[in-house]
């Protein structure tokens, strides 16, 4: 590029990019740029100055390649979120009993991951606390009746967004058919991390009518058994007891 701007017949303009290996083999990226000064006319022109600068790129082109890195993922996020609502829609409206019904429980379910999707913008998608997914998953429903207890504890965005799912299909059963039905009852959420950073978290609830597995599996039930597992990578286990909905997921982080 240089030699380029020498030349005579010119507009004495350069303006490069490139690498420099270091004396401790690392790499760092520069610009040079400049323009030379001629004297004289036609064959008789000449090079006689050069005036330029160079700078340090190695800082830029790393935030260059990481924000492709965000543009690959985020694209990537885009598509499996699109891919769940769609299938979030599709069981929604084969198990309501009628349109207005229906459109409710899409609204809510798609609200629910929402406020998970909010949760995670703030860490800037590096993970979310649970405590905070919890709350967050159970606030729209009567919080005074629920315990949420367990350590800090951070988990992925993917583990974040199926349980955010899985709080508020528990959540919205409650209300409707459990514990959350009345004002005696009462559900705990809590969950330990053993030694080998396995989450093990229980919804249990009391207080509340008498509990009798379904005839048959609505959406929350099927999203819980499948979802979850699939998601989570873990273990999941759903007990009918008379007494009170009891469901533990078993997972590692």
């Amino acid at each position: 590029r240089v030699g380029k701007a020498l030349d005579p017949r010119g507009d004495g303009r350069y303006d490069v990019e490139y690498r420099v290996k270091q004396l401790d083999g690392s790499w760092r990226w520069l610009s040079a740029w400049g323009l030379v000064e001629f004297e004289g006319e036609g064959d008789d022109r000449k090079p006689v100055a050069i005036t330029g600068a160079s700078r340090d790129l190695t800082e830029m082109k790393a935030a260059e390649e990481l924000q492709g890195l965000l543009l690959n993922e985020l694209n990537h996020r885009v598509k499996n979120t699109l891919a769940t609502v769609q299938a979030i829609t599709a069981q929604t409206l084969k198990s309501a009993d009628d349109l207005p019904s229906g459109r409710e429980a899409l609204e809510q379910r798609i609200c629910s991951m929402a406020r998970a999707h909010d949760l995670l913008r703030t860490r800037e998608w590096e993970g979310a606390n649970l405590a905070d997914l919890a709350n967050g998953s159970l606030e729209a429903f009567p919080t005074s009746q629920i315990e949420v207890a367990g350590p800090a504890v951070d988990i992925s965005p993917r583990h974040a967004l199926a349980l955010a799912m899985a709080f508020h299909e528990l959540a919205t059963n409650a209300a409707k058919y459990g514990a959350l039905s009345c004002p005696e009852g009462c559900v705990r959420l809590r969950w330990t991390v053993d030694d080998q950073r396995t989450l093990h978290l229980d919804w249990d609830e009391s207080g509340g009518p008498a509990v009798a597995e379904p005839s048959r599996k609505g959406f929350g039930s099927r999203l819980l058994e499948r979802l979850l597992v699939r998601d989570l990578g873990g273990e999941i286990r759903l007990d009918y007891d008379p007494a009170g909905l009891k469901f533990a997921i078993n997972a590692p982080l």
